[in-house]
């Protein structure tokens, strides 16, 4: 019942949660879908009836409503302003890894840039003042930023984790408060050559935005090579998904390599090489951009951290001992 609802949701919306969802390890959502009696799909057409009607029973709204059209679509998100979504439902992609989609007005536009992450937070208490505390976390849709009415965003759930136990703790119906966008690296079409990704588990979640962005795009003529890193085959999110992708598009190239390898593994073994690095990535140029995105140990063996001051910081490791420079590298 939860594959076929979300599919029948999905069938509109982008490749990414399509793909998420049919993944042969998902479990039933904390609705279990059945509470959804009407898609979104026909209550956006409903309300869009109503609002058909109504302005055209009244010259005045009329009027307004093409004042409205001429400012252009509504945005959801505010970067100056914390705003509340409502959780849709949730999926489970991996054994620790989840969905969640939320929800805003359908006639209204995300809002998000490419590549751009979305700031949530959660309340944790109060201070001694008696102030609320909040923990605060960046996370980067992975659904198309043009989709009306929905975001989709694919958590890791930690032990320990704040913000991911919280989210995890919700039930559809609930809200998130939200403040974006945060611009990361301002993409624009064949702004490179040649674009190689280096990502480590969810660290996936800005290279699909990048990758999603060139591909849709019929003008971008940007190659891409995407390194992916995990624990084992069982942890790689959005397999499915970036082999469709990597079939239909020969301008996209996929590795994946994995500490913990099945017997019946066939890709790479062990942590991204200097070898796998020579070999699956467009070598050090001015018209070679790399994008690094994964957790602590894997960002300082690849390319060094970001500063403390989240700037760039000194390029290192892996990628400054084969020769690209601090202007070649961009670090999520």
């Amino acid at each position: 019942m939860a594959t076929f609802f979300f599919k029948r949701l999905a069938r509109a919306t982008p490749i990414a949660l399509n793909n998420a969802l049919s993944f042969g390890g998902i479990n039933k959502t904390k609705s279990g879908f059945s509470g959804f009696r009407i898609p979104i799909g026909a209550i956006a057409a409903v309300s869009g009836g109503i609002s058909y009607y109504y302005c055209f029973s009244s010259s005045n709204l009329a009027h307004l409503d093409q004042i409205n059209e001429e400012a252009g679509p509504k945005v959801a998100l505010n970067s100056d302003k914390w705003i509340e979504f409502k959780l849709q439902d949730t999926a489970r992609v991996s054994h620790n890894t989840q969905l969640f989609r939320f929800s805003f007005d359908p006639t209204a536009k995300l809002g998000l840039d490419i590549a751009s992450c979305l700031l949530t937070r959660a309340p944790t208490g109060q201070d001694a003042e008696g102030k609320p505390k909040y923990v605060i976390r960046p996370y980067t849709p992975i659904s198309d930023p043009d989709a009306k009415g929905y975001f989709d965003l694919l958590i890791k759930v930690y032990p320990e984790g704040k913000m991911s136990q919280h989210l995890a703790s919700l039930k559809p119906g609930d809200v998130v408060e939200v403040k974006g966008p945060i611009e990361k690296l301002r993409y624009s079409p064949n702004m490179k050559k040649h674009i190689g990704m280096i990502a480590g588990g969810t660290g996936i979640t800005p290279m699909l935005q990048v990758i999603e962005a060139i591909l849709k795009n019929s003008d971008d003529n940007t190659q891409v090579s995407l390194l992916y890193a995990n624990v084992s085959p069982d942890d790689i999110l959005l397999k499915q998904k970036l082999d469709v992708l990597a079939t239909s598009h020969p301008n996209l190239k996929v590795f994946y390599t994995v500490d913990n390898p099945s017997k019946s593994w066939r890709g790479g073994t062990g942590y991204i090489s200097k070898d796998m690095a020579v070999k699956g990535l467009p070598g050090p140029s001015d018209d070679t951009l790399i994008l690094v995105c994964g957790p602590p140990g894997m960002m300082k063996h690849i390319s060094g951290d970001k500063a403390k001051d989240y700037s760039q910081g000194e390029l290192t490791g892996l990628l400054k001992e084969l020769g690209y420079t601090e202007q070649m590298v961009y670090k999520f």
